[in-house]
């Protein structure tokens, strides 16, 4: 545990608490002081009054009040020499609240009380006043310590969370890197297996053909070369199998996406992806349908900003592209309806075709329209159903 969080302290500090037990302290080192003059009833009018004044000096806020409750009990105390007794309650009042002007004017009613005869008591209040001075210091440098350790440590706890929050951000930021590594070297190796091992398979296919038809004559090398064939066609089909498995691993749609749609010039882009991985042929699909979306908002358009949303519900995806554009642009023909791929649609543009075709390839469905006034611009809204293993 840190030495500034909020448990550390061997006891929480309680600055009007530590005041009063010092004044407490002060009252009842006052009371035998006192005793060395004559007892009569202005002793204990001293005493009251010498309580008033400490707790009217706690209670109040503001420094004239305070100051105000200080000069009044010192100039009580020049008057009636038993109250010089407690002349320490001003003084310890002085150094605890910065009463600069009273720092060093409380010992004058102790002069008046020495010059009244009562020299012991003078200097026995003296030497209590000064006592007093000292605790009022240590009374306010422990305030003001503690205030200070209290900003230090919502400090060093901001600092913290702020650690904390960057932490969180270089770890998610490395994971993605790690990630997009680990895609590209997928779709790396892929090709290497596609470019060399497959057509490398696909030639002794060739030749081992050949060899069969230069050799038909031959009935056990033509079984022979068949069953070779046999076996090159079955290596064949495995490195085409483990191929698209690489490729499918190496589809991200969400970072395929987010690097989509800072490709447009003069078109700001965001995406709202809430989803899981998405099926490869959905993923293209996806892809191929916002790249063709984006393309029509920056060109035909003139869009400045764009948004895309792809949304996973219980039993399909949801694709939805939306820009300030103009919603009248090359394609908006079909605006305001859905578009469909049937002989009616054939005067439909050829863009807005080629994302209908993929959406209903894949089960799922396609509108254009225009966003509704006040708004300008328009929006592609697309559905896939999920396939039949994960709906």
């Amino acid at each position: 545990m840190s030495r500034f969080s909020p448990g550390s302290a061997a006891r929480p500090y309680n600055g009007p608490m530590d005041r009063a037990i010092d004044n407490t302290v002060l009252l009842a080192l006052g009371i035998p002081v006192m005793l060395l003059a004559p007892v009569g009833p202005e002793s204990v009018a001293a005493l009251l009054a010498a309580v008033c004044a400490a707790c009217a000096l706690e209670l109040v806020r503001c420094a004239p009040a305070r100051i105000a409750a200080a000069v009044a009990l010192l100039a009580a105390a020049a008057v009636v020499p038993p109250l010089g007794a407690f002349a320490a309650i001003a003084a310890y009042a002085a150094w605890a609240f910065r009463l600069r002007g009273l720092r060093w004017a409380w010992p004058l009613p102790l002069a008046c009380t020495a010059a009244a005869g009562h020299f012991t008591l003078a200097a026995a209040a003296l030497a209590l006043g000064l006592l007093a001075c000292l605790m009022g210091w240590r009374a306010r440098r422990n305030a003001e310590e503690r205030e200070r350790l209290r900003s230090l440590r919502d400090a060093v706890q901001e600092e913290r969370l702020v650690l904390a929050e960057r932490a969180r951000d270089l770890a998610e930021r490395q994971d993605l890197e790690v990630n997009c590594a680990v895609l590209d070297e997928r779709a790396r190796i892929a090709r290497e297996i596609h470019d060399n091992v497959g057509h490398l398979l696909t030639r002794s296919v060739l030749q081992v053909q050949a060899a069969g038809v230069a050799h038909g004559a031959a009935a056990p090398v033509a079984r022979d070369l068949d069953a070779v064939a046999a076996t090159l066609h079955e290596a064949l089909d495995t490195v085409r199998a483990s191929v698209h498995d690489l490729h499918d691993a190496a589809l991200d749609t969400r970072t395929a996406l987010e690097t989509l749609v800072t490709e447009f010039p003069g078109v700001a882009g965001t995406l709202s992806f809430q989803a899981d991985a998405l099926p490869r042929p959905i993923g293209l699909a996806v892809l191929a349908i916002v790249r063709e979306a984006l393309s029509n908002a920056a060109s035909h358009g003139r869009a400045r900003h764009a948004t895309v949303r792809v949304t996973e519900f219980p039993r399909f995806y949801q694709l939805v592209v939306e820009d300030d554009g103009r919603a009248g642009n090359a394609d908006a023909g079909l605006a305001g309806r859905a578009v469909s791929t049937d002989a009616g649609a054939a005067s439909a543009g050829l863009g807005l075709t080629s994302m209908a075709e993929r959406a209903h390839a894949l089960g799922g469905t396609f509108s254009f329209t225009p966003l509704a006034a006040p708004r300008t611009g328009s929006r592609v809204f697309a559905t896939f159903p999920k396939p039949q293993e994960d709906a």
